[in-house]
Protein backbone atom coordinates (compact mmCIF):
# COMPACT_ATOMS: atom_id res chain seq x y z
CA UNK A 1 0.00 0.00 0.00
CA UNK A 2 2.56 2.24 0.87
CA UNK A 3 5.11 1.40 -2.31
CA UNK A 4 1.19 2.30 -4.50
CA UNK A 5 1.42 5.49 -2.39
CA UNK A 6 4.80 6.60 -2.77
CA UNK A 7 3.99 5.98 -6.74
CA UNK A 8 1.74 8.21 -7.15
CA UNK A 9 3.65 11.37 -5.11
CA UNK A 10 6.39 10.12 -7.34
CA UNK A 11 3.84 10.59 -10.46
CA UNK A 12 2.40 13.79 -8.92
CA UNK A 13 5.27 15.39 -8.79
CA UNK A 14 6.73 14.37 -12.30
CA UNK A 15 3.71 15.57 -13.71
CA UNK A 16 3.84 19.11 -11.89
CA UNK A 17 7.61 19.30 -12.85
CA UNK A 18 6.27 18.26 -16.42
CA UNK A 19 4.07 21.04 -16.07
CA UNK A 20 6.61 23.72 -15.30
CA UNK A 21 8.64 23.06 -17.86
CA UNK A 22 5.94 22.97 -20.41
CA UNK A 23 4.56 26.53 -19.52
CA UNK A 24 8.28 28.64 -19.42
CA UNK A 25 8.42 31.76 -20.87
CA UNK A 26 9.17 31.83 -24.82
CA UNK A 27 11.11 34.98 -24.52
CA UNK A 28 13.52 32.73 -22.00
CA UNK A 29 13.77 29.62 -24.54
CA UNK A 30 14.43 32.13 -27.21
CA UNK A 31 17.11 33.76 -25.66
CA UNK A 32 18.93 30.29 -24.41
CA UNK A 33 18.84 29.26 -28.35
CA UNK A 34 20.34 32.48 -29.36
CA UNK A 35 23.33 32.31 -26.68
CA UNK A 36 23.43 28.30 -27.49
CA UNK A 37 23.88 29.84 -31.42
CA UNK A 38 26.38 31.98 -30.72
CA UNK A 39 28.71 30.48 -28.86
CA UNK A 40 28.59 27.02 -30.27
CA UNK A 41 27.90 28.22 -34.33
CA UNK A 42 32.50 28.79 -34.40
CA UNK A 43 32.72 25.39 -32.85
CA UNK A 44 30.74 23.47 -35.68
CA UNK A 45 32.38 26.42 -38.37
CA UNK A 46 35.70 25.09 -37.25
CA UNK A 47 34.73 21.25 -37.33
CA UNK A 48 33.03 21.02 -40.48
CA UNK A 49 35.59 23.34 -42.17
CA UNK A 50 38.48 21.03 -41.10
CA UNK A 51 36.85 18.18 -43.33
CA UNK A 52 37.61 20.70 -46.28
CA UNK A 53 40.82 20.79 -48.19
CA UNK A 54 42.42 24.15 -48.25
CA UNK A 55 42.08 24.67 -51.89
CA UNK A 56 38.13 24.51 -51.76
CA UNK A 57 38.13 26.45 -48.00
CA UNK A 58 40.61 29.52 -49.85
CA UNK A 59 38.22 28.93 -53.09
CA UNK A 60 34.61 29.38 -51.58
CA UNK A 61 35.72 31.70 -48.55
CA UNK A 62 34.40 34.84 -51.12
CA UNK A 63 31.76 35.07 -52.05
CA UNK A 64 29.64 34.09 -48.69
CA UNK A 65 27.49 31.22 -49.65
CA UNK A 66 26.37 27.65 -48.50
CA UNK A 67 29.32 26.38 -50.05
CA UNK A 68 31.41 28.43 -47.72
CA UNK A 69 29.83 25.97 -45.16
CA UNK A 70 29.25 22.89 -46.09
CA UNK A 71 32.05 20.85 -47.29
CA UNK A 72 31.83 20.01 -51.75
CA UNK A 73 33.77 16.80 -50.81
CA UNK A 74 34.41 16.17 -47.67
CA UNK A 75 37.72 13.90 -46.73
CA UNK A 76 39.59 13.05 -43.33
CA UNK A 77 42.82 13.73 -45.08
CA UNK A 78 43.72 17.04 -43.08
CA UNK A 79 43.57 14.68 -39.48
CA UNK A 80 45.73 12.35 -41.48
CA UNK A 81 48.23 14.85 -42.34
CA UNK A 82 48.56 16.53 -39.12
CA UNK A 83 49.05 13.42 -37.05
CA UNK A 84 50.98 11.77 -39.78
CA UNK A 85 53.59 14.18 -41.48
CA UNK A 86 53.46 16.50 -38.57
CA UNK A 87 53.16 13.85 -35.61
CA UNK A 88 50.86 15.91 -33.76
CA UNK A 89 49.95 13.10 -32.16
CA UNK A 90 52.52 14.15 -29.64
CA UNK A 91 51.62 17.38 -28.93
CA UNK A 92 48.37 16.18 -27.80
CA UNK A 93 50.24 13.66 -25.67
CA UNK A 94 52.45 16.54 -24.47
CA UNK A 95 49.51 18.56 -23.62
CA UNK A 96 47.76 15.95 -22.06
CA UNK A 97 51.14 14.90 -19.46
CA UNK A 98 51.44 18.67 -18.77
CA UNK A 99 47.85 19.33 -17.67
CA UNK A 100 47.57 16.06 -15.96
CA UNK A 101 50.59 16.97 -13.61
CA UNK A 102 49.29 20.48 -13.30
CA UNK A 103 45.50 19.82 -12.54
CA UNK A 104 46.75 17.00 -9.73
CA UNK A 105 49.32 19.70 -8.34
CA UNK A 106 47.40 22.39 -8.37
CA UNK A 107 44.68 20.51 -7.06
CA UNK A 108 46.12 18.95 -4.08
CA UNK A 109 47.79 22.21 -3.02
CA UNK A 110 44.36 24.17 -3.34
CA UNK A 111 42.67 21.45 -1.14
CA UNK A 112 45.39 21.36 1.63
CA UNK A 113 45.32 25.20 1.75
CA UNK A 114 42.01 25.68 1.71
CA UNK A 115 41.21 23.34 4.49
CA UNK A 116 43.98 25.07 6.54
CA UNK A 117 42.51 28.71 5.67
CA UNK A 118 38.85 27.68 6.29
CA UNK A 119 39.54 25.22 9.75
CA UNK A 120 42.52 25.50 11.64
CA UNK A 121 43.48 28.21 14.21
CA UNK A 122 46.89 29.92 13.20
CA UNK A 123 48.17 33.57 13.97
CA UNK A 124 48.33 35.63 10.79
CA UNK A 125 45.87 32.72 8.45
CA UNK A 126 43.79 36.20 7.71
CA UNK A 127 47.26 38.07 6.58
CA UNK A 128 48.29 35.25 4.43
CA UNK A 129 44.95 34.26 2.89
CA UNK A 130 44.85 37.88 1.48
CA UNK A 131 48.24 37.79 0.09
CA UNK A 132 47.37 34.35 -1.21
CA UNK A 133 44.52 35.80 -2.98
CA UNK A 134 46.09 39.20 -3.86
CA UNK A 135 48.52 36.76 -6.19
CA UNK A 136 45.34 36.48 -8.23
CA UNK A 137 45.10 40.27 -9.38
CA UNK A 138 49.00 40.54 -10.39
CA UNK A 139 49.29 40.75 -14.20
CA UNK A 140 51.19 37.61 -15.82
CA UNK A 141 53.04 39.80 -18.02
CA UNK A 142 54.56 41.63 -14.25
CA UNK A 143 55.89 38.27 -13.59
CA UNK A 144 56.82 37.15 -16.85
CA UNK A 145 60.74 38.00 -17.41
CA UNK A 146 61.21 36.47 -13.53
CA UNK A 147 59.08 34.02 -13.02
CA UNK A 148 61.55 32.80 -16.83
CA UNK A 149 64.63 33.71 -15.48
CA UNK A 150 64.00 31.60 -11.80
CA UNK A 151 62.79 28.35 -14.31
CA UNK A 152 65.87 28.69 -16.70
CA UNK A 153 68.02 29.31 -13.35
CA UNK A 154 66.53 25.59 -11.73
CA UNK A 155 67.03 24.19 -14.71
CA UNK A 156 63.91 23.26 -15.94
CA UNK A 157 63.17 24.85 -18.91
CA UNK A 158 63.20 23.10 -22.01
CA UNK A 159 60.99 20.34 -20.30
CA UNK A 160 57.51 19.39 -18.95
CA UNK A 161 58.12 20.42 -15.34
CA UNK A 162 59.39 23.39 -16.36
CA UNK A 163 55.65 23.82 -18.37
CA UNK A 164 53.56 22.83 -15.06
CA UNK A 165 55.34 24.14 -12.08
CA UNK A 166 55.09 27.75 -11.89
CA UNK A 167 51.11 27.17 -12.29
CA UNK A 168 50.45 23.81 -9.40
CA UNK A 169 49.66 27.20 -7.06
CA UNK A 170 45.80 28.50 -8.22
CA UNK A 171 44.29 32.08 -6.00
CA UNK A 172 41.07 30.99 -7.55
CA UNK A 173 41.32 27.12 -6.16
CA UNK A 174 42.52 27.94 -2.83
CA UNK A 175 39.69 30.78 -2.33
CA UNK A 176 36.92 28.46 -3.86
CA UNK A 177 37.89 25.09 -1.80
CA UNK A 178 38.26 27.60 1.18
CA UNK A 179 34.56 28.71 0.87
CA UNK A 180 33.66 25.22 0.67
CA UNK A 181 35.06 24.02 3.96
CA UNK A 182 33.47 26.64 5.49
CA UNK A 183 30.48 25.49 4.35
CA UNK A 184 30.54 22.43 6.14
CA UNK A 185 29.11 22.29 9.84
CA UNK A 186 31.57 22.98 12.04
CA UNK A 187 29.97 20.30 14.63
CA UNK A 188 31.04 17.75 12.18
CA UNK A 189 34.60 18.56 13.13
CA UNK A 190 34.16 18.84 16.71
CA UNK A 191 32.75 15.26 16.29
CA UNK A 192 35.43 14.09 14.61
CA UNK A 193 38.21 15.65 17.22
CA UNK A 194 36.14 13.73 20.11
CA UNK A 195 36.25 10.84 18.01
CA UNK A 196 40.21 10.50 18.44
CA UNK A 197 40.59 12.13 14.66
CA UNK A 198 43.76 14.20 14.44
CA UNK A 199 43.69 17.25 11.90
CA UNK A 200 45.15 14.95 8.77
CA UNK A 201 42.58 12.22 9.10
CA UNK A 202 40.04 15.11 9.82
CA UNK A 203 40.62 16.53 6.55
CA UNK A 204 41.00 13.23 4.50
CA UNK A 205 37.63 11.26 6.36
CA UNK A 206 35.37 13.87 7.19
CA UNK A 207 36.65 17.32 4.98
CA UNK A 208 37.20 15.85 1.44
CA UNK A 209 34.29 13.36 1.23
CA UNK A 210 31.78 16.65 1.60
CA UNK A 211 33.45 18.76 -0.90
CA UNK A 212 33.35 16.50 -4.00
CA UNK A 213 31.31 18.82 -6.11
CA UNK A 214 33.83 21.93 -5.51
CA UNK A 215 36.66 19.60 -6.10
CA UNK A 216 35.54 18.43 -9.46
CA UNK A 217 35.19 22.79 -10.18
CA UNK A 218 38.14 22.97 -9.68
CA UNK A 219 39.56 20.29 -11.49
CA UNK A 220 37.73 21.62 -14.25
CA UNK A 221 38.56 24.74 -14.60
CA UNK A 222 42.18 24.38 -13.83
CA UNK A 223 42.50 21.61 -16.34
CA UNK A 224 40.96 24.50 -19.23
CA UNK A 225 42.96 26.76 -17.89
CA UNK A 226 46.35 24.41 -18.10
CA UNK A 227 45.32 22.66 -21.49
CA UNK A 228 44.43 26.22 -23.08
CA UNK A 229 48.08 27.59 -22.17
CA UNK A 230 49.91 28.91 -24.88
CA UNK A 231 52.37 31.87 -24.10
CA UNK A 232 54.27 29.90 -21.09
CA UNK A 233 54.78 27.01 -22.93
CA UNK A 234 55.74 28.60 -26.41
CA UNK A 235 58.53 30.89 -24.25
CA UNK A 236 59.87 28.08 -21.66
CA UNK A 237 59.88 24.75 -24.49
CA UNK A 238 62.27 25.25 -27.51
CA UNK A 239 62.12 21.16 -28.15
CA UNK A 240 59.20 21.25 -31.03
CA UNK A 241 58.84 17.58 -29.55
CA UNK A 242 57.88 18.98 -26.52
CA UNK A 243 55.52 21.65 -27.59
CA UNK A 244 52.05 21.30 -26.38
CA UNK A 245 48.99 21.28 -28.85
CA UNK A 246 48.11 24.92 -28.83
CA UNK A 247 51.51 25.81 -29.65
CA UNK A 248 52.03 23.32 -32.47
CA UNK A 249 48.74 24.04 -33.78
CA UNK A 250 49.83 27.96 -34.59
CA UNK A 251 52.40 26.66 -36.86
CA UNK A 252 49.98 25.78 -39.51
CA UNK A 253 48.90 29.14 -39.35
CA UNK A 254 52.32 30.52 -39.54
CA UNK A 255 54.00 28.84 -42.23
CA UNK A 256 54.54 31.67 -45.51
CA UNK A 257 53.34 30.89 -48.34
CA UNK A 258 51.82 27.60 -47.72
CA UNK A 259 48.34 28.24 -46.33
CA UNK A 260 47.57 25.11 -44.47
CA UNK A 261 43.73 26.22 -43.76
CA UNK A 262 42.27 22.41 -43.40
CA UNK A 263 45.25 21.38 -41.51
CA UNK A 264 45.05 24.43 -38.86
CA UNK A 265 40.90 23.63 -38.39
CA UNK A 266 41.77 19.91 -37.69
CA UNK A 267 44.47 20.57 -35.30
CA UNK A 268 41.90 23.12 -33.02
CA UNK A 269 39.36 20.55 -33.79
CA UNK A 270 41.30 17.47 -31.78
CA UNK A 271 42.38 20.20 -29.32
CA UNK A 272 38.99 21.35 -28.66
CA UNK A 273 37.74 17.41 -27.91
CA UNK A 274 38.82 16.99 -24.42
CA UNK A 275 37.08 20.13 -23.43
CA UNK A 276 34.01 19.67 -24.26
CA UNK A 277 33.87 15.74 -23.12
CA UNK A 278 34.56 17.05 -19.75
CA UNK A 279 32.06 19.95 -19.92
CA UNK A 280 29.48 17.41 -21.05
CA UNK A 281 30.56 15.38 -18.48
CA UNK A 282 31.18 17.56 -15.54
CA UNK A 283 28.79 19.90 -15.88
CA UNK A 284 26.28 19.46 -12.85
CA UNK A 285 29.11 18.93 -10.56
CA UNK A 286 30.67 22.46 -11.56
CA UNK A 287 27.37 24.12 -11.04
CA UNK A 288 26.74 22.61 -7.89
CA UNK A 289 30.55 23.27 -6.99
CA UNK A 290 29.96 27.15 -7.54
CA UNK A 291 26.64 27.50 -5.35
CA UNK A 292 28.30 25.36 -2.66
CA UNK A 293 31.56 27.81 -2.77
CA UNK A 294 28.85 30.56 -1.97
CA UNK A 295 28.52 33.49 0.26
CA UNK A 296 30.98 32.36 3.98
CA UNK A 297 34.16 34.77 4.63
Amino acid sequence: MSASLTQQKLSSASGRGRRRYSGGHPARVIGLCLVTLLFGAPIVWMVVMSFKATPEILADAMPLSWRSVVPQHATFENYVSILTNFAFGRNLINSAVITVCQVIGSVVTATISGYAFARMEFRGRNVLFLICLSAAFVPIEAIFLPEFRLVSALGFDNSYLGVFLPFMYSPFAIFLMRQSFLELPKSMFEAASLDGLGVWRSFVRVGLPNVKAPLVTVTLVQFIWAWNSYIWPLVIVQDPGLQTAQVAAAYFKSVPNQPMNGELMAALSLTCIPLLVLAIILQKYYVRGLVMSGSKG
